[in-house]
């Protein structure tokens, strides 16, 4: 009986750790969820989850339209020789035709001797619904009409207070690192330029 019951418990623990870890790095459960699993894709460099998150088969081919915005956004995270990176806030601006437009604000972590440098950055997405699930829109797939509606919307969120606090820190960033910016279009120029050989 002793055997049985210790054989149920460990079963029902590996159960937990398979539901917490199984389904993979991808969250589709929220609009904010599928871009923060996307920004974590980009930064561990891992595109068959970025193709997920996209709603896109990762064992199938992808477009080249959708490839060269993957390989752009992995040589810009790349570029920031960041560790990690983490989220400071993330929610939906708006909707256009079901595709909701999300904003994540969030640091890239790196670390520079015995401290950790976070530089603020921000991204906005289009995200859309199918079957319960969310999955980011490729640019690809952005129309004239959705690009129009993102330009009023941030115009909007220019406004808004998180919006200030995340200008009013990247600004005290820049101050204390004047030549990080800089840098950055260095480190991207030469990952351009080694992919290219």
């Amino acid at each position: 009986m002793r055997k049985r019951k210790r054989i149920f418990l460990l079963s029902a623990a590996f159960l937990c750790i398979f539901l917490m870890t199984g389904c993979g790095k991808v969250s589709t459960k929220s609009p904010e969820a599928v871009v923060k699993s996307m920004l974590q894709a980009y930064q561990e460099k891992d595109q068959d989850s970025i193709l997920k998150c996209m709603g896109l088969d990762p064992d199938k081919k992808c477009e080249e339209a959708v490839q060269d915005e993957i390989n752009y956004n992995m040589k810009l995270f790349q570029a920031h020789k960041a560790e990690n990176i983490s989220v400071e806030k993330s929610d939906v601006l708006g909707e256009k035709k079901k595709n909701r437009l999300v904003y994540t604000w969030f640091y890239y972590e790196i670390k520079d001797k015995k401290e950790t440098i976070k530089v603020p950055s921000m991204a906005f997405y289009f995200v859309k619904e199918e079957d319960k699930k969310y999955y980011v829109v490729p640019a690809k797939d952005v129309t004239d009409e959705m690009s129009e509606y993102s330009r009023t919307e941030y115009e909007k969120f220019k406004e808004s207070q998180d919006y200030k606090e995340y200008k009013k820190s990247y600004k005290e960033f820049i101050r204390e690192n004047p030549k990080y910016e800089t840098n950055l279009e260095i480190n991207y120029q030469e990952l351009t330029e080694t992919k290219e050989k």
